[in-house]
């Protein structure tokens, strides 16, 4: 969150921090907003900082951009995670015409599915992008903003979903539900640890 100050100054602040936790073995727990979750949570194969890192890589996209990665067509969840799972990441035109190849580079090594092939926090303070003066100076807020009020031209416009369960939102913020339901078994190469179902107490309000 940016705050602009009387005197013309700004602050970044940080918040929500309602999920935090000192992390000492691996997490099983099924939480987090759709949009931004990891591959390993939805596949409840036991996640741990490199979630961060993921979903620090869907915010790097939206910033650019002004909508997620991975979006749902007829905001349907399941089909929401299948994409997230398959990770087939997308630079489409003309959104990414004027965006540079370094944080594109970037952000898939953020947006890796793999989390051991990820990057880590400090590989990304390396990183080119981060690092050096690669980014372009290109003016992109004007249309940052209209993506982030409209949605991008893909989009359609959301069906109702069942009872008891929140999909995404139509903008790129989420400003919805902060919770999801387990999936049971995940599809490709991530495979849940045995007899571990979603429950209530994996929802998160």
């Amino acid at each position: 969150m940016i705050c602009d100050h009387g005197d013309g100054s700004t602050s970044l602040k940080l918040g929500d921090f309602g999920l935090a936790t000192e992390l000492d073995e691996a997490l099983y727990t099924v939480c987090g907003t759709p949009t931004y979750v990891a591959p390993e949570v939805i596949a409840e194969v036991g996640y741990g900082v490199k979630v961060d890192v993921w979903s620090a890589g869907v915010i790097t996209y939206i910033l650019l951009c002004g909508f997620p990665p991975f979006v749902s067509q007829t905001d349907n969840q399941d089909e929401l995670f299948d994409l997230i799972m398959a990770g087939q990441l997308e630079f489409p035109s003309p959104f990414w015409d004027h965006i540079s190849d370094a944080v594109k580079d970037l952000i898939l090594g953020m947006l890796e599915v793999d989390p051991e092939k990820r990057l880590t926090a400090e590989e990304i303070l390396l990183h080119p992008w981060v690092a050096e003066d690669v980014a372009r100076d290109d003016d992109i807020h004007d249309n940052v903003s209209q993506q982030l009020q409209t949605g991008p031209q893909l989009k359609v416009k959301r069906k109702p979903g069942p009872a008891g369960i929140r999909l995404i939102t139509t903008t790129a913020l989420d400003k919805g539900s902060r919770y999801f339901q387990g999936r049971g078994n995940a599809p490709l190469a991530l495979h849940p640890r045995g007899g571990h179902d979603a429950s209530d107490e994996d929802e998160i309000f």
